[in-house]
């Protein structure tokens, strides 16, 4: 925030204008490959034996029908599932998506 500043007796400076600048476009980031089920579990792996030492009630894993990284926060007295990123319901729906991509794809064959 400028405080403006005061030039004489009851009057305020108005403050100095913003310099506009012409903003430079960026060249497009590549897209980069998408990662195989097996790097993802990979991953996975190694974000569950880093948060195993602090975060025990954490579980990392991958879902194998949608290739999605699912995170369980669990009881761990219980092993009861407390919350789960994404949800069942998101991934039941990525499955049937799948599955009628699957279909669409067929069809159009």
């Amino acid at each position: 925030m400028a405080i403006p500043q005061i030039s004489g007796p009851g009057s305020i400076a108005q403050p100095a204008q913003a310099k506009r600048t012409e903003s430079v476009p960026q060249p497009a980031p590549e897209a980069s490959p998408k990662p195989s089920r097996e790097q993802m579990q990979q991953v996975a792996q190694q974000l569950q034996r880093v948060a195993e030492p602090v975060a025990q009630n954490l579980q990392f894993s991958v879902d194998g029908d949608t290739g999605k990284t699912v995170i369980r926060v669990v009881d761990s007295t219980t092993k009861e599932v407390i919350r789960q990123i994404p949800g069942e319901e998101v991934l039941a729906i990525a499955r049937a998506m799948d599955r009628l991509q699957g279909l669409l794809l067929k069809g159009k064959a």
